[in-house]
C-alpha cells in the first residue's frame, strides 16, 4: 500500500516539496512592521512602506515601481532611529490596486546593513514575535 502511494507521481511531488516556501524554512523570522522607507534611485527618492522586515530583507509596497539599480540604499524610519541599508531586489509584483489605491510590491535583501542596525533590527523583530 505504501509502495503504491509514492509510486504516485503527485505523492512523491507533494513529498519532495513538504515545507517548501513555508516560513520554517526561512533564514529569518519575518515581522509584520509598517515603517516608512525611502529609496534613492537613479530618477530620484521613492517612498514606500515595509509590510515585514527581517534581519536580511524587507517586503515592500510604494505607489510607484521604482527604478533601482542592482544595487540601492534604503533608509528606514522607526520610531526611534532611522536604519540605513544597501539593498537589492529580490522580486517584484506588477502594479496592483487596493480600492482606489494602486501600488507596487518587492522584497528586497539587505547587501549591507551596519551592526548597530543589525542589532536593533534584531531586537524590534523579537519583540513583535
Amino acid at each position: 500500500m505504501v509502495k503504491q502511494f509514492i509510486n504516485r507521481p503527485v505523492a512523491r511531488l507533494s513529498i519532495l516539496f513538504s515545507g517548501f516556501g513555508s516560513p520554517e524554512n526561512r533564514r529569518h523570522h519575518r515581522a509584520r512592521i509598517k515603517w516608512p522607507v525611502v529609496m534613492t534611485t537613479s530618477n530620484g527618492l521613492v517612498d514606500g512602506q515595509t509590510q515585514n522586515v527581517s534581519l536580511g530583507g524587507a517586503f515592500i509596497r510604494c505607489p510607484e515601481k521604482p527604478d533601482l539599480d542592482d544595487n540601492f540604499r534604503l533608509v528606514m524610519s522607526t520610531k526611534d532611529r532611522l536604519v540605513l541599508v544597501n539593498a537589492e531586489i529580490v522580486w517584484s509584483n506588477g502594479r496592483k490596486s487596493e480600492g482606489k489605491s494602486a501600488y507596487h510590491e518587492m522584497g528586497i535583501r539587505f547587501t549591507k546593513i551596519s551592526g548597530n542596525d543589525r542589532t536593533f533590527l534584531s531586537g524590534v523583530i523579537s519583540n513583535h514575535t
